[in-house]
Parts: structure tokens; C-alpha cells; sequence
């Protein structure tokens, strides 16, 4: 699809040298959202979760990734996989009413088309004629790295590889102390950078920032972790999802720096002002939107 003017408007900025001012409409346009949804969500590596989540083989769990719905499973030897929760009978989502379970098959309530672990289609015997790599769920590329499991789009296992390399070692030992989601009425680029900036609001005293993609942060001190997962639903709406995590076999209770409400109040009251959103922010927003190339 072509840019919106307020992206192309970003490039003409960036050629000179005066002061970047963005467009009010990078933060509310829905064209600007569908542009990003393209070139920028389906096309990053996220961090999703700790892998106890998949302690056991058959163990699966669902989660939005923006702008797609993803089922992690672990098959027999402990295989991962990560596959498109879309069945490819109806478009019904595979599994939609819970969250995490434990299977030896997927089945979609729709009509009960039934899937491996892998995702291959083994519920109705279909025609011999028909090529059996059409008869699978979409997979993304995953990897584990130190505990934490990573996807990205199709075939980019080594892009992944990448961006999971610098997860601290000491994280293989962790294990989830809490997790929670919070709603905000925020652009995702807003919610970022308040994020990036917030690391008390999650771990007390200082504390290493690790960027995964564009819409994963992790501040990390041993022994406590906690990863932000940025999952943007709309122009003006992000979830946030957040995981705690703790390699002190559970010796204190979960940290959230204060708690779910206070976490909750500053979102709400977050600076909805530009005046972060400078050359070299625009710099790394216009390298995302591939708009140079």
C-alpha cells in the first residue's frame, strides 16, 4: 500500500536538517496504523513468554502478537511450534475460548477440523490430490533463548536467533512470578516510549533494558525480570501484557513496583506530548516503515 502523507512528510523532514515536527495524525490515522500493521507488525520478532510456560509435551497457550493470533505448542521430544491460530477451513480461530491447555490434537469448534501439535490437518481425510503442505496451520519462526521464547515472521529463524541473543543467562533459571494485562487508550509508539522510560514502575533501582523488536521491552536485574509486550489493537488503542519473572525460587512475592494499580494510574496519566519524537526517533521509525529502501 502507499505511505500516507504523514509518513512521506517524516522523510522530506529527515532530508533536511531543521527540527522534526510529526504529523498529529502518525499517532491517530488508521491508514498510518494498516501501513504499520504491513511493514512493521508482521514483519517483527517478538518476545512472548518464559518456556515453563510449556513445562510438559502437549502443553500449548494462545497470544496476540499484533496483528496476529498465535498458538505456541510443545510436541512430543519438546518441539516447539508456533503456528497462525486461523483454521484454514473457515477462518475460525482454532482456539479461541481458552487460553493455555494441554491436547494432543488442536480442534476448531467451528466444525472440528482437528490439528497435530505441528499443525498438520489430520480431521477430515481430505483428497489425496491435494498437496499435504496446504494442509497445515501457517508457522512462524521460533527459537528459545535463556528461557524466553521468541517468533517472527516465516522462514527467519536466523533474525530471530539474533534478537534473542541477548536475553541474560540467568533467566534459564526463572521461573513467571505474575503476569497481567492492562488496556490504554494510547498510540503504540506513545506507549513505547513511555515504557522505555518507566523502569521504576516495574522493578525497584536500576536495571538493564534489553529491546526486542519493536513492541517487546525487558528491564532486567537479577534475580527479577519483567517483559512489556506491546500488542497494538487499534491507531488509538494498545494492550500492554506484562510478565514477571523471578530466578529466586520464589523466596519473595511478585515485585510489579508498587503493584497493578499503581501500574494501572500511570498508564492513564501518561505524557501524551510530541516532544520525544525527535530526528533520531523518526530516524528508527522511518528504518522500520522500510520507507527508505
Amino acid at each position: 500500500m502507499d505511505l500516507p502523507v504523514s509518513i512521506t512528510e517524516l522523510g522530506q523532514q529527515l532530508c533536511g536538517d531543521g527540527k522534526v515536527v510529526p504529523d498529529p495524525a502518525l499517532f491517530s490515522d488508521p491508514q498510518v496504523f494498516a501501513a504499520e500493521r504491513e511493514r512493521i507488525f508482521q514483519r517483527s520478532v517478538t518476545a512472548l513468554d518464559h518456556e515453563t510456560r510449556l513445562a510438559a509435551d502437549g502443553r500449548w497457550f494462545r497470544c496476540d502478537a499484533a496483528p496476529r493470533s498465535i498458538l505456541v505448542t510443545r510436541a512430543a521430544g519438546g518441539r516447539l511450534h508456533a503456528l497462525r491460530n486461523v483454521c484454514i477451513h473457515a477462518g475460525y480461530p482454532v482456539c479461541d475460548a481458552e487460553e493455555e491447555g494441554a491436547a494432543e490434537r488442536l480442534i476448531c469448534p467451528y466444525h472440528g477440523w482437528e490439528y497435530t501439535l505441528d499443525g498438520r490437518l489430520v480431521e477430515p481425510e481430505l483428497s489425496s490430490r491435494i498437496d499435504p503442505a496446504r494442509l497445515r496451520l501457517p508457522s512462524y519462526s521460533v527459537c528459545v533463548r535463556n528461557g524466553m521464547i521468541f517468533v517472527g515472521p516465516s522462514g527467519a529463524d536466523q533474525i530471530v536467533e539474533q534478537c534473542a541473543s541477548a536475553v541474560p543467562a540467568w533467566l534459564r533459571a526463572a521461573t513467571v512470578a505474575e503476569r497481567a494485562q492492562y488496556s490504554t487508550n494510547s498510540n503504540w509508539k506513545s506507549l513505547r516510549h513511555f515504557l522505555q522510560s518507566s523502569p521504576q514502575l516495574f522493578l525497584d533501582g536500576a536495571a538493564e533494558r534489553h529491546e526486542f523488536g519493536p513492541l517487546s521491552i525487558m528491564f532486567a536485574r537479577a534475580p527479577r525480570a519483567v517483559l512489556l509486550r506491546l500488542v497494538p489493537k487499534f491507531a488509538e488503542q494498545t494492550d500492554l501484557q506484562v510478565i514477571e519473572m523471578t530466578a529466586d525460587n520464589g523466596r519473595h512475592s511478585p515485585q510489579m513496583a508498587g503493584g497493578s494499580d499503581a501500574v494501572t494510574e500511570r498508564l492513564r496519566h501518561a505524557d501524551s506530548s510530541l516532544s520525544w519524537f525527535d530526528r533520531d526517533v523518526a530516524r528508527w521509525y522511518w528504518s522500520l516503515m522500510g520507507a527508505g529502501g
